[in-house]
């Protein structure tokens, strides 16, 4: 980055964090400035919030069926086509959120059978809800099951983006 005005400790910081989450720091900057580009100003709110400042461990807690149906409803209702192909992309899950499977992913159907197939990892392990299936355009999508307290921060943060709190 020739010519940067970017600050090079934070730069460091910032590159140490997303490479232990398997990410180029570049690919988490075209993340944010995609997000910029589509809310038209900061991906999150910038302005002093005299509660949220003073806030303790727990508070805002969203539970992974808050996250589940949430997902569901945005989906379905809300998020751009661009944003749901995002959601199925890892990479762009590991930088949004910064976790391990993509939030959605395409089953072939949304019999229970091709669900159940669906839903597990190369490991045979249940990663994706059986019971939820997201349905967008003809196209059947499974949601992610593997938030941890980690993730809701973020979570909550991209949910707002999107206008649903």
């Amino acid at each position: 980055m020739k010519d940067s005005k970017l600050d090079p400790e934070l730069l460091e910081k910032a590159t140490e964090i997303f490479s232990e989450l398997g990410l180029p720091v570049e690919l988490a900057i075209n993340v944010f400035l995609a997000k910029s580009v589509q809310a038209q100003g900061f991906p999150f709110p910038v302005a002093l919030d005299v509660d949220s400042a003073v806030s303790k461990p727990g508070d805002n807690r969203i539970s992974n069926a808050e996250i589940t149906e949430s997902i569901q409803y945005l989906v379905e209702e809300r998020l751009s086509r661009s944003e749901v192909d995002n959601l199925t992309q890892l990479e762009y899950c590991r930088a949004a959120f910064g976790i391990s499977f993509p939030v959605l992913k395409t089953s072939k159907t949304a019999r229970p059978e091709d669900v159940r197939r669906t839903a597990k990892d190369a490991k045979g392990r249940n990663r994706y809800s059986t019971t939820k299936v997201v349905r967008r355009d003809g196209q059947a999508y499974l949601i992610c099951t593997q938030w941890t307290d980690r993730h809701r921060p973020a979570f909550v943060r991209w949910q707002q983006t999107f206008g649903d709190s």
